[in-house]
């Protein structure tokens, strides 16, 4: 649906709308001159527009044109865009006079002055405009609720392939504002909207090239939560107390404007319907079939909602008047036992359904299952019945068959019984297809095969072949036995043209074929690596290029000289519209640096990038930090960071990672020599600040 709120001046060939009071950054182009049709002609609908046109510095881009009923178009009937060309056409304008007029659009988007007004005077329809349909009443009545679904029906008219409807709260259904469906294929059209108000429709047939009819004759309508609704349904089945078993199916009368989802029905064990066994609302129909009640007299009732009677409560209609039946007390036996699909294919699964008289007392009850063909149908020898319920189902598999079979199938309770016939398919093979319609040329394809069952065991061979060298399947491929689907890799092979090949399938006798179109597989123009130098498992990252994007996802292949040093798909993907692709390298630790060459390939050119892989730097190593000490009691030696603290007269060493600034302190020292790095002296407190080097040994002398 279109429904324009504002009124906004639309390039829409560009894409571009401009707002009709916006902003303007530069000066717009002048008004364009010679209209036609000139001031007081009289046409004939579709109406031909052209002007002449206008220049600008920064050219012309597009010409805005609108009409209108009113000489100041304070209200416009129609308004369009050309992408720069000088003419137009307007259809859909009913009889009486209108005003037109035209601005450039320069290239920087400046909009221009308008054109001064030109009126002309529609008189009828000319050759090219189909007729206009006519436009029944709405469906059931014409005062509906807010979301209460309207349907609007009209006549249809011969070689017309679509429909447009417009409604509106103003008569001359302003652009501005009213609502619109178009691109309408059938002669009707449902639709709800939440605002109220009092409203127009109108509708158009619409030609094979676009022109609009006259539009139609005129209805009216209103949207209100006050409107009144219509009356209820009323009871058709079963009434007057009927004796009924199960299952059953209660009928009742449409509303006028039958809702989609709007039917209720409720089923009560009192008249009053305090006792409500059943409710079920949001139905489609009038109909609802019940499958399980208890033994006694139901007394049941329908009713419609009609959209909103306020922003929080439904526009319900009241309930039909009260039907009555009776379900009997007798014993529950079968009624039906059923399937929900027949034929079954061999392997696949079925629910089977059984339905008895009336339910099942408080202990439930327990159907007996009979199949005349255990091989074909297997089934559990029994089908609980749970309490107070009459209708259960349970999941069974269909056996393996090589031709067609018929099971019977019995359900037995109480000593009556129900059956059915089931009849269990042989596997069949269904259809084939590819994952992608099209494939670059030696590039694999993945074909997928469905089965309308399981296959056998021991599996399906499926016999496969092409009509084109475009494409080589395998002679033969097995889906598994148990499978009803399978992926086979389909190989191509180089082709100079997009090229259609159709590959068949054939198995048991049954044969099915697909297409796909092989193209010309395009030339990688470079493979760059980043990094070129990889060191241990660091890996490194490959782009791809082409000198040109391609139309669809393009496939190259991908090769390297040491897998066992690198490890790379098998290909790389030129998305469609890209002109690169990438792809991760990943590489494994070495002891010494190798030379690893990463190809690929594509359109019978090589294009190929060196990568070395050099072995993991070693781990940081360490320097041992030998300190010696000797002199006065309680002097000791220590280093920041910690590791060293040692007395006189005794040994300590530490080891510090080579690079590690230590800076040695003495305590209470006279003098310290620390040999081989720094000395110092006359201070009472000894420091000295090393950058540790590697195999580096100092030694304290404390006197």
């Amino acid at each position: 649906m279109t429904k324009l709120r504002s009124r906004l001046v639309c390039l829409s060939a560009i894409a571009l709308c401009l707002a009709g009071a916006g902003n303007v950054a530069a000066a717009g182009p002048p008004a364009p001159g010679g209209l036609s049709p000139a001031g007081g002609a009289s046409v004939q609908t579709p109406v031909g527009l052209s002007w002449l046109s206008v220049t600008d510095p920064s050219g012309i881009v597009a010409y805005n044109w609108q009409i209108s009923t009113s000489s100041n178009f304070s209200s416009l009937s129609f308004q369009n865009s050309t992408n720069g060309q000088t003419s137009d056409t307007a259809s859909g304008l009913s009889n009486g006079k209108y005003f037109w007029r035209v601005q450039a659009v320069s290239g920087v988007f400046a909009q221009g002055d308008w054109s001064a007004a030109q009126s002309f005077t529609v008189t009828g329809a000319g050759p090219n405009s189909p007729p206009p349909p006519i436009l029944a009443p709405a469906k059931g009545y014409s005062t509906f609720h807010p979301l209460e679904v309207m349907t609007f029906n009209w006549s249809t008219v011969a070689g017309a392939p679509s429909y447009l409807l417009q409604y509106s709260t103003d008569s001359t259904f302003p652009q501005a504002t009213r609502g619109q469906f178009d691109n309408l294929p059938t002669p009707t059209m449902s639709f709800a909207t939440p605002d109220q108000g009092s409203y127009f429709a109108r509708v158009f047939s619409v030609s094979s090239t676009g022109v609009l009819s006259q539009p139609s004759n005129v209805i009216t309508f209103s949207v209100f939560y006050s409107n009144l609704l219509p009356g209820p349904p009323s009871p058709i089945s079963p009434t007057n107390g009927a004796t009924e078993t199960l299952p059953v199916t209660l009928t009742w009368t449409d509303v006028p404007n039958p809702q989609p989802s709007g039917y209720e029905v409720q089923i009560a064990k009192d008249s009053g319907f305090k006792t409500i066994e059943e409710d079920d609302p949001q139905l489609n129909e009038a109909s609802r079939t019940v499958l399980s009640l208890t033994p006694g007299t139901k007394f049941w009732r329908a009713r419609s909602a009609q959209g909103d009677a306020s922003p929080t409560t439904a526009a319900e209609t009241g309930f039909s008047a009260t039907g009555t039946f009776t379900i009997p007390s007798a014993p529950p036996v079968p009624v039906s036992i059923s399937f929900t699909q027949n034929p079954i294919p061999s392997g696949n699964t079925v629910f089977i359904q059984a339905q008895l008289s009336v339910a099942a007392g408080a202990s439930g009850a327990t159907v007996q299952l009979r199949s005349s063909n255990s091989s074909a149908l297997a089934l559990p020898a029994t089908l609980a019945m749970p309490p107070n319920i009459a209708w259960a189902q349970l999941q069974v598999q269909a056996g393996q068959v090589a031709i067609s079979t018929l099971v019977t199938v019995t359900a037995t309770l109480n000593g009556a019984s129900a059956t059915t016939q089931l009849t269990v398919a042989p596997t069949a093979l269904k259809s084939i297809s590819f994952s992608s319609p099209t494939i670059t040329g030696s590039t694999t394809g993945q074909l997928n095969v469905v089965f309308t069952g399981q296959a056998p065991a021991g599996g399906a061979v499926l016999n496969l072949s092409s009509d084109s060298p475009a494409v080589s399947p395998p002679a033969s491929a097995t889906v598994p036995a148990g499978s009803s689907t399978a992926a086979i890799a389909i190989p191509t092979n180089p082709v100079a043209v997009n090229t259609l090949a159709t590959i068949t399938a054939t198995w048991n006798g049954t044969s099915a074929q697909t297409q796909i179109t092989v193209t010309p597989q395009g030339s990688p123009a470079s493979i760059t690596l980043n990094p070129s130098t990889a060191s241990g498992s660091t890996g490194s990252f490959a782009t791809v290029s082409v000198l040109s994007a391609p139309s669809s996802d393009e496939t190259l292949q991908i090769t390297n000289s040491n897998p066992s040093v690198v490890t790379i798909p098998g290909s790389v993907i030129i998305p469609a519209g890209s002109t690169t692709g990438g792809f991760n390298v990943i590489t494994n630790v070495v002891s010494t640096p190798t030379v690893v060459t990463i190809s690929v390939t594509g359109g019978g050119v090589t294009q190929s990038a060196n990568l070395t892989v050099v072995p993991p730097p070693p781990p940081p190593q360490k320097s041992t930090l030998l300190v010696q000490a000797s002199g006065r009691a309680g002097e000791t030696v220590s280093s920041s960071p910690s590791g060293i603290s040692v007395a006189v007269g005794s040994n300590q060493s530490a080891q510090f990672s080579t690079g590690t600034s230590v800076t040695l302190s003495v305590s209470n020292g006279r003098d310290a020599i620390w040999s081989g790095a720094c000395s110092s002296g006359g201070n009472k407190q000894k420091t000295c600040t090393l950058t540790v080097n590697t195999n580096l040994t100092v030694n304290a002398n404390v006197q």
